[in-house]
């Protein structure tokens, strides 16, 4: 085609060069079926706007991941990738809208890809070898009418090559480069209060090798195909230490106005290798300030001080390691018209490992749900000076204090290894039923199977352990699991006997099963004689139904399971249940004019779905109508209506309630730089603090993450959106090669299934909202809001909504040089996908207020948009030369608009808990990426491809990723956001395919 990556105007032209194909190949022309209906046609602009991106394009971004290939898309939001390290799940999503991953249908081949992890029940798009994608067609707006559940924001359908005959290899190698010169990170770094590695010169690393095998088989008879494939992905790991500007945990602080940040510094945590002590109940004290070992090595403490924090950026990942496994077949046998047996079979098993800082003891964490660990005061690793300093009067008496303790054990840095193993079967059979008529019926299976090992995280119970020692014998007082007393109380004592008592790894495995049973019907009214007297084509429809079941089961050990584990912030709960659906659906298409005067075409679109659950989501009606109308040959007119619905799935609805960490600020807390306390007593009283807790001072929540009861609820009931396009089709005779289409989407989704926003529980604590304020349960003994006993309350619940519109663009223009009378250089293609986002409006609670997140980025709007920024305005432009020669030379510009942050706003539910102004993260500028890119056919059979993206070496924004958080985990890492901007610098790739 004349361009890689098309719009729903160039679906036409799609068909056509299908159409020749086959011509040419002495076969009979076969209709086709367009994303987003059942009927098929032999010419179709689709009525809903669809994008698709053809092989070629993919080929050309170098990318070996289709999420990152559909990241590029002006209509995708970063979602779950490779960039997530802190809070990863091991699965790659897609995203429509930034309306979430749960909102977005995806296919493969117009059938459903199931459930990818038991705790993010949605699909995995790791199973999806690049390689074999022969087009994906992105559908955004609601389809649940021919789709059903889950196609709120769009459909993304993966088109396999499953007619291939032949063997093919396919290898592609690609490897980042980056040159560390960020004057503006390299000044934080030099100023930063702790030894920092600054990274130097130029690098290369993060290396990705993938290898893909197609063989495929034509019957003897020519009635069948089978396709087989097998493929392996190795991608190497980066660490955050490897970049200037990641390579410390990034604050924004104060200059001179403790309300204003105005500047950046290398902040990091107080849970520490010095440690960070507060005796909570000494004798005659009560409560002693914060304090540290001596860093000069003696057993002595030392007042905490800013300078003991901990740099925890470097050992996370910036790309996670992986490896996959890929490998299946599509087989199809005519055994006569009425009987087409297929059968299709994918398999995957993708291991990656998600590295984050070590564990350690974290404050407020402590054994069995308590905040604090408790130390025998004659216990014998403590000297006299530090016993007095702990203990008080009861200084070498077997008194025990309780203390809030910050320590890390920085050897050891904690990793997720994580495992899905994945496989998906198909049996139908499809066929002509009568002239006009043709049945599809198919029975799927697909299961995801999780395993994952926590390795390096520290057992609470087994730490309260090892600190208390009987001074008579030097040993732990309890013999459990052979206890090592644990000395904490002198720098460098930790032996490795020491570690290997405390460190304790947690296991969890489970798997998502989705069953699905659909028979459908299409026909061609017109053998019967049903058609309008104003069209030459008959009115199509299709009918069937579908029964679908969803089951999920999750199991956790005891370390995850009783909240032992010190680095996860509560404890991991198993999970399980499941569902059913009934469905029945029908679409019809009615041709109502066709050649008449200002009519070249009117069509009339209309469907509907009807869907009986087992949960408490009951029934739901789903339906659409759409108009096609053409007055002209050149211009098109298309305007649709969606009702689409989400019901709640298994993790939603049944999920145990336990304690995990968001990030965020409390207002009762002393502030993260300043010792202030924005709240008043009065305000905090109401929040669940006590008068003697706001006096001696509240906590603030360690590394600007604080803890929330998340949990499912089994009343939930499904979520509604309706959704409109309105869209322009213009395809000018007198510009050959030329289209363009324009279309309007706005999508509102009612009923949302959602836990009301943490940031804006946060809120009531400042503006004197009772409602949310009573979902606060503070620390009984301290009254802080984080570790295991103080939290929000962020069940599941359905409550206001979401509401988002805008305009996408597409146009296409292909030309010949030789036309223009230059000569014959080949020709030139253009494609441009663009989207302007009018509104991103959240309501968090049924009749409240609302906010619009449209320009935006910063804890809250990266929260809702579950990736990253919303930028006003995104694109991408592609221009690419067939030369007369076996080269083709391509350029690409991708564009997204400046954003601002949103704690900065003025709206109560943006604006930041604590009252600070953040402008040195005030604005992201607008971001220009250029990527060049090429093909070379060396001979007949064999093409090389090269290319390099981000040809500038642009670096990401640099950004706060500790204080409100602007770019905290999970989709915010090394201070940015990787699946937004380009993190790593620049990509180079090579690949060759190569047919025999």
């Amino acid at each position: 085609m004349a361009s890689s990556m098309i719009g729903g105007a160039a679906l036409l032209a799609l068909a056509a060069t299908q159409a020749q194909a086959q011509d040419a190949a002495g076969s009979e022309v076969s209709e086709i079926v367009v994303t987003g209906s059942r009927i098929p046609q032999a010419n179709l602009t689709s009525v809903s706007p669809v994008t698709v991106v053809t092989d070629q394009e993919i080929k050309l971004q170098g990318t070996t991941n289709v999420e990152a290939m559909l990241n590029n898309l002006p209509q995708v939001f970063a979602d779950f990738g490779s960039g997530v390290s802190n809070g990863a799940t091991g699965t790659a999503t897609v995203n429509l809208r930034g309306l979430g991953s749960a909102r977005t249908l995806v296919l493969v081949d117009g059938r459903r890809l199931m459930p990818g992890d038991p705790a993010l029940p949605v699909a995995d798009l790791n199973v999806i070898p690049a390689a074999l994608v022969e087009r994906v067609d992105v559908l955004t707006g609601g389809a649940s009418a021919v789709y059903g559940s889950d196609a709120i924001a769009g459909v993304v359908n993966f088109v396999m090559n499953k007619n291939f005959e032949g063997v093919r290899i396919d290898a592609q190698y690609n490897i980042f480069q980056h040159n560390n010169d960020n004057d503006i990170a390299r000044e934080v770094l030099l100023d930063a209060p702790y030894a920092v590695n600054i990274p130097e010169g130029s690098v290369w690393d993060g290396e990705t090798t993938d290898i893909t095998v197609l063989l495929g088989i034509n019957a003897p008879d020519g009635k069948g195909n089978f396709t087989a494939y097998a493929g392996y992905r190795h991608i190497e790991p980066v660490l955050q230490g490897r970049r200037d500007y990641s390579a410390c945990s990034v604050s924004s602080t104060y200059s001179d106005d403790p309300t204003v940040y105005d500047t950046r510094v290398c902040a990091g945590s107080s849970n520490n290798p010095f440690g960070r002590f507060r005796v909570e109940n000494q004798p005659g004290v009560g409560r002693t300030a914060r304090f540290s070992v001596n860093p000069n090595g003696s057993r002595t403490f030392v007042p905490y001080s800013g300078s003991f924090a901990y740099n925890y950026g470097p050992l996370n990942y910036f790309q996670r390691p992986d490896d996959r496994y890929t490998a299946g077949y599509f087989a199809n046998y005519e055994v006569n018209p009425m009987v087409q047996l297929y059968s299709d079979f994918m398999f995957s098993d993708d291991h990656t490992v998600a590295q984050i800082a070590p564990s350690g003891l974290f404050q407020g964490t402590g054994p069995g749900g308590t905040s604090t660990f408790q130390v025998n005061c004659n216990n014998p690793l403590l000297s006299a000076s530090q016993q007095t300093q702990f203990c008080g009067t009861a200084a070498g008496t077997d008194f025990l204090v309780d203390v809030t303790a910050g320590f890390r054990f920085a050897a050891l840095p904690r990793q997720d290894d994580l495992r899905h193993t994945a496989y998906r079967i198909t049996l139908g059979s499809r066929g002509e039923l009568t002239e006009g008529w043709r049945y599809d019926a198919y029975i799927q299976y697909g299961t995801t199977i999780y395993n994952e090992n926590y390795k390096n995280d520290v057992s609470t119970s087994r730490v309260q352990n090892a600190l208390l020692v009987n001074p008579a014998t030097g040993d732990c007082f309890s013999d459990a699991n052979n206890c090592v007393p644990l000395d904490i109380f002198r720098l460098g004592a930790l032996s490795p006997e020491m570690l290997a008592y405390v460190i304790t790894p947690g296991f969890k495995s489970g798997e998502t099963v989705e069953r699905v049973a659909n028979v459908s019907f299409t026909g061609d009214l017109g053998p019967a004689g049903v058609k309008f007297p104003w069209a030459d084509t008959a009115v199509g429809v299709a009918f069937g139904a579908e029964y679908r079941r969803e089951t999920l089961n999750l199991i956790t050990d005891v370390a995850f399971s009783s909240g032992d584990l010190s680095g996860q912030g509560g404890p991991t709960l198993g999970n399980s249940g499941s569902f059913d659906v009934y469905e029945l659906f029908g679409e019809a298409r009615l041709p109502i004019m066709e050649g008449q005067p200002l009519a070249e075409e009117l069509t009339v679109e209309a469907g509907y779905r009807f869907s009986d659950y087992s949960t408490a989501a009951n029934t739901t009606h789903t339906y659409k109508i759409g108009v096609n109308y053409t007055p002209v040959e050149d211009v098109k007119l298309r305007l649709s209506y969606n009702r689409a619905v989400r019901a709640p799935n298994v993790v939603e609805l049944f999920s145990p309630a336990a304690v995990g960490l968001f990030g965020g600020a409390d207002p009762c807390a002393a502030g993260l730089i300043t010792g202030e306390v924005p709240a008043t007593l009065a305000q905090c009283v109401a929040s669940g603090a006590t008068a003697a807790q706001y006096n001696i001072g509240i906590d603030q929540c360690p590394s600007a993450q604080c803890s929330a009861l998340l949990g499912g609820n089994p009343d939930l009931e499904a979520e509604k959106a309706d959704t409109y396009t309105v869209g322009l089709v213009i395809q000018p005779r007198w510009i050959r090669g030329f289209d363009l289409t324009v279309d309007y989407f706005h999508i509102k989704v009612e009923n949302l299934i959602s836990s009301l926003p943490q940031l804006t529980i946060i809120d009531c604590v400042l503006n004197g909202n009772a409602a949310a304020c009573s979902k606060f349960n503070r620390d009984p003994a301290t009254g802080a809001l984080f570790g295991n006993a103080g939290f929000v309350d962020a069940t599941n619940v359905n409550t206001g909504y979401l509401q988002t519109s805008g305009v996408d663009v597409n146009a296409n223009y292909r030309t010949e040089f030789a036309d223009w009378g230059m000569g014959e250089w080949g020709g030139l293609g253009f494609n441009f996908v663009g989207t302007w986002t009018r509104e991103y409006i959240t309501q968090p609670t049924t009749g409240g207020g609302t906010f619009d997140c449209v320009g935006l980025y910063g804890p809250v709007c990266s929260a809702n948009a579950q990736g990253g920024p919303i930028p006003e305005w995104r694109h991408k432009l592609r221009v690419t030369w067939t030369t007369p020669w076996p080269l083709t030379l391509s350029a690409s510009w991708r564009y997204i608009s400046s954003v601002n942050f949103d704690a900065n706003q003025t709206n109560v539910f943006l604006a930041d808990p604590l009252g600070r102004t953040n402008t040195v993260d005030d604005e992201i500028e607008s971001y220009n990426y250029l990527d060049l890119s090429g093909t070379w056919k060396l001979r007949d059979t064999m093409t090389l491809r090269f290319g390099v993206n981000n040809v500038l070496d642009k670096d990401p924004p640099f950004l706060d990723s500790n204080n409100f958080p602007a770019s905290g985990p999970p989709f915010g890492n090394g201070n940015t956001y990787p699946g937004t901007y380009d993190a790593l610098g620049r990509t180079v790739f090579v690949g060759l395919t190569a047919d025999f």
